[in-house]
């Protein structure tokens, strides 16, 4: 761990990246330094506990073009997001399930952060009326090639009538989104009374977030902006004005090749080596589900609101 750990910062503290990144849940702006990744400062803020990256890019946008999802680097974006895509497709196979589980029967579905559509067309297929939206316009576009309904932009501006939405996903997107709230309030307009919001998010307080520390692989410099915990995840939803219905750890299919590929950042030959190997051998399409650290929570509009 740096020596800045225990360090007290104001507004006038020094910046590494393009402009702050303020607090997403109160107004304080005293945070304690934790420690540095990749030249990125990490910080938990003194009011609410809520840890977030010091800074974050001006234009979010930029960081989601078409390299995003078919990067060599094994920390940020995706290795080839195409290629992974059935897999993708047999994790959202089972959040559906578990969606219709929880609300009890099918609806209108508007997947928040929508990438290249596999959420909706697998929502699709199992019998929902389901849409996305997507700020990159690269991955909006590559959606609405495979099939899906995505719009592209920021969600408040693309005017969507209010209540017209049973369910509302997050699935790996409030931790990107500069003000966090702001989406949840968003989707909470834009569900029917007693609608079901869905986030899944890394767990900032979850066990291997504890035991790898500054090392822990969600910790993504200009990608990931906030890190929340259950209990801060609560607070934003609250905020938002949803009513909190619980959270639970969230397992993911993942290929063999893919594990190597991601466990490159911490043993670059070995697991070069190794997802070589695998994919030589084909052994790399083999996916085991597995708890990445991440964690899913699930809040609703109150029914009469």
């Amino acid at each position: 761990m740096s020596a800045v750990v225990g360090a007290i910062y104001t507004e006038d503290a020094p910046r590494v990246a393009d402009v702050p990144n303020p607090c997403a849940l109160c107004d304080e702006h005293l945070r304690r330094a934790l420690f540095r990744v990749d030249g990125a400062l990490i910080v938990a803020c003194l009011g609410c506990g809520l840890v977030r990256q010091e800074t974050r890019p001006a234009a979010t946008e930029a960081v989601y073009g078409s390299t995003y999802y078919t990067t060599d680097d094994p920390k940020g974006g995706y290795a080839n997001y195409f290629l992974d895509a059935a897999v993708n497709r047999r994790t959202f196979r089972r959040r559906v399930l578990s969606l219709e589980r929880r609300y009890g029967t099918r609806g209108r579905l508007l997947d928040i952060g929508a990438a290249l559509g596999d959420l909706v067309l697998e929502a699709t297929t199992a019998g929902w009326d389901a849409e996305g939206v997507e700020l990159s316009a690269y991955a909006a576009a590559q959606a609405r090639k495979r099939g899906a309904v995505v719009h592209a932009g920021p969600l408040a501006s693309l005017g969507l009538p209010p209540a017209t939405f049973d369910v509302v996903t997050l699935y790996d997107t409030l931790e990107h989104l500069a003000d966090p709230i702001a989406v949840l309030a968003e989707a909470r307009r834009l569900l029917r009374p007693g609608g079901l919001v869905h986030v899944i998010t890394p767990n900032a307080s979850g066990l291997q977030a504890k035991v790898l520390g500054r090392r822990w692989y969600h910790y993504k410099p200009r990608e990931h902006l906030f890190y929340f915990t259950p209990a801060t995840l609560r607070a934003a939803t609250e905020r938002a004005g949803l009513r909190w219905d619980g959270w639970a750890r969230s397992p993911s299919y993942l290929t063999v090749t893919y594990i190597f590929n991601r466990l490159r950042y911490y043993a670059p030959r070995l697991f070069g080596a190794l997802e070589w190997l695998g994919r030589t051998f084909r052994v790399g399409p083999f996916a085991f589900y597995l708890d990445v650290g991440e964690m899913e929570a699930w809040a609703r509009k109150e029914a009469d609101a």
